[in-house]
């Protein structure tokens, strides 16, 4: 995908570390779940041995960052000729992977 064209969010906000367990691996669980959830066979959390987990769960991070502000910016040729922005779409669509196809439809949306 060009790197020329592009959609992004920033979120701005103050981090902070959630050092207690059972935040932990509520966390975790919950990050499991919604990406498994598309899945045809999707890996259980709860599946884990619970010795392996704890073991896990000493060595992982995990921090949350309430969201105080959000920007978004969007770079999608607006600065070329429409034959230009044409050719970039579909050269993006073209491509056969779900983020240029994002990208594209992005440019379909704008002028």
């Amino acid at each position: 995908m060009p790197t020329w064209n592009y959609v992004a969010v920033h979120a701005f906000g103050v981090p902070s570390l959630i050092e207690e367990p059972v935040r932990v691996r509520a966390l975790l669980a919950r990050l499991v779940r919604v990406h498994e959830a598309g899945r045809s066979d999707p890996w259980s959390f709860e599946s884990l041995p619970e010795d392996y987990l704890a073991g896990m769960l000493k060595g992982i991070v995990a921090f949350e960052i309430p969201i105080d502000r959000l920007e978004g910016k969007a770079k999608l040729s607006q600065n070329r000729t429409t034959a230009d922005r044409a050719r970039v779409r579909a050269a993006l669509e073209a491509a056969g992977d779900p983020l240029s196809a994002a990208v594209a439809a992005f440019m379909a949306d704008r002028p």
